[in-house]
Formats: C-alpha cells, sequence, structure tokens
C-alpha cells in the first residue's frame, strides 16, 4: 500500500486496491480529508512503525546480548580440541565404510523430504493464515498479522514443557526415537489443518475471493459469519507443538547421522530442504482464493498425513542407520 501511496504522490493515478483501502480505513474511523492528505498521513504511520520495529530489534538484540554475558558462565564449556586431531575418514576409513555413508545420505535426504512438506505446511501462517485471519475471523482490536506472534508466543512457552516430557519419558527408559518424533511433529501438524477444515465446513465457507466480494446483507443472507479469535489460538497451538518437534530435533537428527566430514553441508542441506517448503507456500493463497476453504486445509491436512505415513514406514531404518 505504501507503494500505492508513493505512487498517487507521483503522477495522481488512483486504482482500486488504493480506492478499497482508502474505504476501510474510513470504516476504521479514518477521518478523510483527500487523497492528498490520505497518502501523507498513511505514509507517515508506516514510516514510524519501521522505525519502532527496528528500535524493537536492537533493544532486543541488546538485551540478549546482556543475558548472555551475564549468564555464560554457567554454559558448558567444550574441552579444546586438539590441532592433531583430523575430523575427515582417512582413505582406509572411506573403503571400508562406503556403504555405511551411502545409508547415512540416504537417510538424510528422506527427512529432508519429509522437512520440506512440514515447512510448506508450517509457514503458511505468513500466507493463508494470515488472509484467513483477515477474512474469516473477527480481528477487530488486534491486526490479523500480529496474530503470527501466537507461535514465537508457545514457542517460548511450551519449550520447556515439551523437553520435559521428553526427559521423563527418557528417565522411564521410554525414550522416543527422534524419527518418531518427526512423525508425531508431523500427525499434529495435520490435527491443526484437520480442526480447521472441520470449522470451516461447519461454517460453509466459500472461497476467500467469493467471501470477500460478499456484503454485509449476501453474508446475512447466506448464515455467514466470521468465528472467534480462539480459532487461531488453537491452530498456531497445534502447529507450534509439530514445530518443536521437528525444527530442533530434525537438525539434530542431520547432526547425527551425517558423515564427519560432511556435517557442515548436511547441515546446510536441512536449510536448504527448509528453504525450498518456503519456496512453494504460494500454493496456498491459491487453492484458498479458488476452492472453498475446506479443501484448502483438506489438501494440508492429506499432505501432513501422507508425510507422517512416509515418516512411519522409515522409521526402522532410520533408527537403525543412527544408531
Amino acid at each position: 500500500m505504501a507503494s500505492l501511496a508513493h505512487q498517487h504522490l507521483a503522477d495522481g493515478q488512483l486504482t482500486q486496491k488504493f480506492l478499497e483501502t482508502i474505504q476501510v480505513s474510513m470504516q476504521a474511523g479514518y477521518d478523510f480529508v483527500d487523497e492528498l492528505t490520505f497518502c501523507q498521513d498513511y505514509i507517515t504511520v508506516f514510516n514510524t512503525g519501521i522505525h519502532y520495529s527496528f528500535f524493537a530489534s536492537v533493544a532486543a538484540m541488546i538485551l540478549s546480548l546482556v543475558i548472555f554475558l551475564s549468564t555464560k558462565h554457567m554454559f558448558p564449556q567444550p574441552a579444546k580440541k586438539s590441532t592433531a586431531a583430523v575430523q575427515e575418514y582417512t582413505k582406509e576409513e572411506r573403503e571400508a565404510l562406503a556403504t555405511e555413508i551411502k545409508q547415512r545420505m540416504a537417510a538424510l535426504f528422506a527427512v529432508l523430504g519429509i522437512a520440506i512438506f512440514f515447512w510448506l505446511s508450517f509457514h503458511q501462517n505468513g500466507q493463508s493464515l494470515s488472509v484467513f485471519a483477515r477474512d474469516f475471523i473477527r480481528t477487530d482490536s488486534i491486526a490479523p498479522e500480529i496474530w503470527q506472534a501466537l507461535n514465537p508466543f508457545f514457542v517460548i512457552v511450551l519449550t520447556p514443557i515439551v523437553m520435559w516430557i521428553f526427559a521423563a519419558l527418557a528417565r522411564k527408559g521410554k525414550a522416543i526415537s527422534t524419527p518418531r518424533k518427526i512423525a508425531i511433529g508431523m500427525a499434529i501438524a495435520g490435527c491443526a489443518y484437520l480442526f480447521l477444515m472441520v470449522v470451516s465446513m461447519f461454517n460453509n465457507y466459500p472461497s476467500g475471493e467469493v467471501f470477500r466480494a460478499m456484503n454485509a446483507d449476501e453474508l446475512s443472507a447466506a448464515g455467514l459469519a466470521k468465528e472467534g479469535p480462539w480459532v487461531l489460538i488453537v491452530t498456531y497451538l497445534f502447529l507450534t507443538i509439530a514445530e518443536l518437534f521437528i525444527s530442533p530435533l530434525g537438525l539434530s537428527f542431520v547432526s547425527k547421522v551425517a558423515p564427519r566430514n560432511l556435517v557442515g553441508l548436511c547441515q546446510g542441506l536441512w536449510l536448504g530442504a527448509t528453504a525450498i517448503g518456503n519456496l512453494f507456500i504460494w500454493v496456498g493463497p491459491v487453492m484458498y482464493n479458488a476452492w472453498p476453504i475446506q479443501y484448502c486445509w483438506a489438501v494440508f491436512f492429506g499432505i501432513c498425513l501422507v508425510s507422517m505415513g512416509v515418516m512411519l514406514g522409515m522409521v526402522k531404518w532410520l533408527e537403525k542407520v543412527a544408531c
């Protein structure tokens, strides 16, 4: 929108999106005078928000640095590595362990494939889940995109709980292997989209594009109404728990299984899988605007379900390779 405001100030051009934004701003209580004043006010508010966001980021980094410096004496100090230690295979080891290395790399690529589909589903929080919050959720007091903050909030709150559960199971001799945790994580992510699918079916929601085109009378006649913010809270709760089962544990699995001389490269491949998953998140909004949104959520539920099934089918093999 800021670019449209700059464009209008430059050449006076009025686009449909520009006019719609003016109308939304007036409905929100903005005292409209003329297009020129609106553009100037919008750019001022936009720039002010950007400045505050940078200030907040700098303050958070300074606080993090202070916490680290004041508590680093509590962290374990790894012994200094001997300069004589060589972290690569010898020629004889390469020849003797060639088969094992191939198995390890095959296992890594299998997990990386699952990771792609997880990030494709999880990072809908910046795509279809945000427009879902805008269109179908009552977000009068909190902007739709702000609801994404539920994810980092839940990460902070739930990480100690999830780690405590893992530790408690390990103490009882019932430790869950990393491949099984990843499969469980995919199942939990699937629950998030199954929940959204049920909510959308119950409310008989159309596609996002159709819903936005309907006026108040048409929405009332069709019996369509926005849901409460609790839908987003439950969705992000499921997705965050799934992230805690997959993201840190997946990277740990990569580091554990990777051949010694390829650990750095394999960690880069994990980040590459994340990037590929992010590259295809655009499919979410396309389905969201083309179909009744229950089908959009059904596709992501199916992706998570199939990924879980594939992971469970490989669990014993992956556990054996990781030993």
